[in-house]
């Protein structure tokens, strides 16, 4: 029988590629395929910025196409199909590295690929890497505890006051179109003025905000807001 393939799940951070592991690096130099969210645009944002720690120009890209609708099955539908296009490079002897924002044990698209492989018995491994929001408290210049204190990581989606009674540190993601409204809430709760949200951490996008009262109307998809 063939030797399959091993897929790799590779974080490469939330922007900056100096921030990438050497893990990261030595996978993707070593894996002849990369596998890559597509956006809309036609952007692969996660392919850009490990290109910018290691040469692609040699590599087969296999884009991926996923979506953010609500409804589960047409989500898990995109899911699968990604997860047979890596399944045919695994299953013809070839290593893949999808690689991916962040970390990928965080809210990570890669994972969600990876489960599936992984059931269909296939060899996976996970390459961790520096958090969004790590690297947002790093840019804002503070702490994400201190002490006993907690940290939550929380998404968007929640219901905002219940979660902003939370004692501790609040990690804000994937607010996405209702930003305005989590800022609303910040300020409910008196959190507003002393919050700080990095939009588009580590890219040439960046922006930064150390009072969330005054917010442009179009804020980025990728921001993430540290209260506490």
């Amino acid at each position: 029988m063939e030797k399959q393939g091993v897929f790799y799940a590779v974080s490469v951070g939330p922007g900056d590629p100096e921030l990438m592991t050497r893990q990261a690096c030595r996978v993707l130099e070593a894996c002849g395929v990369i596998a890559a969210p597509r956006m809309k645009s036609g952007r692969m944002l996660a392919l850009d910025i490990a290109g910018g720690a290691v040469d692609m120009r040699v590599k087969t890209i296999l884009p991926l196409d996923f979506t953010m609708a609500h409804d589960a099955a047409v989500r898990e539908e995109s899911y699968r199909t990604a997860a047979g296009a890596i399944e045919a490079e695994l299953a013809a002897g070839r290593d893949v590295a999808m690689v991916n924002l962040g970390d990928v044990s965080v809210y990570a698209t890669a994972y969600y690929i990876l489960e599936r492989i992984r059931s269909d018995g296939f060899e996976v491994v996970m390459c961790p890497g520096v958090t969004s929001f790590c690297a947002v408290a790093a840019r804002l210049g503070r702490s994400l505890t201190r002490m006993e204190e907690p940290l939550h990581i929380l998404p968007g989606s929640m219901d905002m006051d219940s979660a902003l009674t939370l004692e501790g540190t609040k990690v804000l993601m994937k607010s996405g179109k209702a930003i305005h409204e989590t800022v609303d809430a910040l300020e409910r709760h008196g959190l507003a003025a002393r919050a700080g949200m990095v939009a588009d951490c580590g890219l040439e996008t960046e922006q930064v905000y150390t009072d969330l009262r005054q917010l442009p109307e179009e804020i980025s998809y990728f921001a993430t807001i540290v209260a506490d």
